[in-house]
């Protein structure tokens, strides 16, 4: 698994709220999906962030973790800071955000692999549990298909 660190490389515009890290219990997946039918590495990644910072008025890139379809994972937050992922239940949250559109085309073998990987990493980290690794939708007052994957296969593989 290769982890990238790009946290100080990303447009930012303020300082996400702090937690303490026992307070982080859940692991929150998501999937770019529309923002990434022109993919381009590294470059959409900085996108991703100005769009959340510029876009949404966030203090930085609303996730912790990207998983790419080219076998790079990049770590864009650290888990002392909230991330506005999903909204309501952002104190508690890891965010991993897969890029592409799970709506449309199935998530590579590949990458599918590196998400697992880095799942179980958080996981064994921060000592939560299969059942807390939820999908975008999943969480309460999310109206969205996001991450557009089988939360349930994801679940039975890790």
């Amino acid at each position: 698994m290769n982890i990238i660190n790009i946290r100080k490389d990303l447009p930012k515009s303020g300082i996400y709220p702090k937690r303490k890290l026992s307070d982080t219990t859940h692991i929150d997946i998501h999937h770019s999906a529309s923002l990434t039918e022109n993919y381009k590495g590294y470059k959409t990644i900085k996108q991703f962030a100005y769009y959340h910072v510029n876009g949404h008025g966030w203090p930085g890139i609303g996730y912790h973790y990207i998983v790419t379809p080219e076998d790079i994972i990049y770590k864009t937050g650290i888990a002392r800071e909230m991330r506005w992922s999903v909204g309501g239940n952002n104190s508690y949250t890891i965010s991993i955000m897969a890029v592409g559109n799970f709506d449309k085309e199935e998530i590579s073998e590949d990458q599918y692999k590196n998400l697992l990987e880095l799942t179980r990493t958080v996981m064994n980290a921060y000592n939560i549990p299969v059942e807390n690794v939820m999908g975008h939708n999943e969480f309460p007052d999310q109206n969205t298909k996001c991450p557009g994957i089988d939360m349930d296969k994801l679940r039975s593989d890790l």
